[in-house]
C-alpha cells in the first residue's frame, strides 16, 4: 500500500504553528515576520517528516511555478562552434540567480512549433525567453498573441507587445566599416548569409551610414549574400573568386556572422588572399571564436551575457505585473582590433 504523502498540515501540527506559518517558511517569505526560533522549528518538522514541497500544488494555488522557459530557435544551437549561446545562457543564468528563478530548457527536438508551443504553455513555466530566432517566427507571435509573458533575445517581431534585448547592430556596423576605411580600404564588401534577419539589416544599415558619412557611395558596397552559406557545397571558393573579379576589387570585408567569417579567414590564405595585407576582415560578436582564429580576426563586441542577463530582469517584471513598455533595449558595443585589420596608427 502506498504510503501517504505529508502535507504543509502535517508540518504545522509537528512544529505547534499554522499552516500559513510552514507556507512561508518552505517558500522563503517569513522575513522578519516569524523568529528565528519558530523558523527553525517548522525546519526541524519538515526535516524529521522527510516533507518535500509539491510544486504543481503550490503552482496551483501561487498560479506560479518559479520557472522561466528558455527556448533556442533549434536544440542544435547549443552545440554549435558558435560561442553565442553559452555566452548569453550565462548571462541568462546569472540573472536567473539574481531573480531566484529555475531555468527549464526546451531542448527537445519538436515536429512543429505548435508542439513547442504547447509545452511552453502548458503551466510549466512562468514566461519564456526565446533566443536568437526569426523576426517572423509563428512561435513568437503565437506567444505574444495569447498574451504569455515572453522575451526575446537578438531579434524582434513588429507584434505591438514584443519586448526585445539586442546590442546596437546599427552602431556595430557603423564602428566596423569606419574603422575599415581608417585602415585605408575604401573599397567594402558586406558579408551576410541571410538578408532578412533584423541584426543583418541592422549591421548593413550602420556600414551603409559609414560609406555614407565618409562621403562613398552605400551603393557601391558589395553585397554577399545567401548563396555563400556555409550548408552550400564549394562557398569558400565561389566567394573568394567573387571578391577576386569584382570591380572594384574589396580591400575590406564585414562580416555580420561570426562562425563564418573564422572558417573564411582561415582559408584565404590557402587560396591565395593574404590578410591583413590584400583584405582586411571585421567580424561580429567577438567571443572566443574571433580571438583564436589565426589571424585574430578585428570583431564588434556585443555584451552577450549582459544582454541575457536583461532579458531575464525584463521577464520578471512582466511576470510581476510591473509595467514593460515594448520595443527593443539596446545595449552598447565596442570594437576589439586584432591582426585582420591594420592598426589604426599605421595609416596616421
Amino acid at each position: 500500500m502506498m504510503k501517504r504523502r505529508v502535507s504543509s498540515h502535517d508540518v504545522a501540527r509537528h512544529a505547534g504553528v499554522s499552516q500559513s506559518t510552514v507556507s512561508l517558511v518552505l517558500s522563503g517569505r517569513a522575513g522578519t515576520r516569524i523568529s528565528a526560533e519558530t523558523r527553525q522549528r517548522v525546519l526541524d518538522a519538515a526535516e524529521a517528516l522527510h516533507y518535500t514541497i509539491n510544486v504543481a500544488a503550490r503552482a496551483l494555488v501561487t498560479g506560479r511555478t518559479n520557472r522561466l522557459a528558455v527556448v533556442p530557435i533549434h536544440p542544435g544551437g547549443l552545440l554549435d562552434r558558435d560561442m553565442y549561446y553559452g555566452q548569453v545562457l550565462n548571462g541568462i543564468t546569472l540573472g536567473a540567480l539574481e531573480a531566484n528563478h529555475n531555468l527549464l530548457l526546451h531542448s527537445a527536438n519538436y515536429p512543429d512549433w505548435q508542439t513547442l508551443q504547447g509545452d511552453i504553455l502548458n503551466g510549466s513555466s512562468d514566461g519564456a525567453l526565446l533566443i536568437g530566432r526569426k523576426h517572423a517566427d509563428p512561435l513568437t507571435q503565437a506567444l505574444l498573441n495569447a498574451g504569455f509573458p515572453t522575451v526575446c533575445i537578438s531579434y524582434y517581431t513588429a507584434h505591438p507587445a514584443c519586448v526585445a534585448v539586442d546590442c546596437d547592430n546599427v552602431g556595430g556596423g557603423r564602428i566596423a566599416v569606419e574603422h575599415l576605411l581608417a585602415c585605408g580600404r575604401t573599397s567594402i564588401a558586406f558579408f551576410a548569409p541571410s538578408a532578412v534577419e533584423t541584426w543583418v539589416q541592422e549591421r548593413r544599415q550602420g556600414a551603409e551610414e559609414a560609406l555614407r558619412a565618409a562621403g562613398l557611395d552605400p551603393h557601391t558596397m558589395l553585397i554577399l549574400g545567401e548563396e555563400y552559406s556555409d550548408r552550400s557545397e564549394g562557398w569558400i571558393e565561389r566567394l573568394v573568386e567573387r571578391l577576386r573579379t569584382s570591380s572594384p576589387k574589396p580591400t575590406g570585408l564585414f562580416c555580420s556572422e561570426e562562425g563564418q567569417a573564422r572558417v573564411l579567414v582561415e582559408a584565404l590564405g590557402d587560396h591565395g588572399v593574404q590578410v591583413p595585407e590584400e583584405l582586411a576582415v571585421v567580424s561580429f560578436n567577438s567571443t572566443e571564436m574571433s580571438a583564436r582564429a589565426r589571424p585574430p580576426i578585428t570583431s564588434v563586441r556585443q555584451p552577450l551575457a549582459e544582454i541575457g542577463r536583461e532579458a531575464v530582469r525584463l521577464l520578471h517584471a512582466i511576470i510581476a505585473g510591473e509595467e514593460t513598455p515594448p520595443g527593443v533595449r539596446r545595449l552598447p558595443v565596442r570594437l576589439d582590433i586584432r591582426e585582420s585589420t591594420c592598426s589604426v596608427a599605421e595609416n596616421l
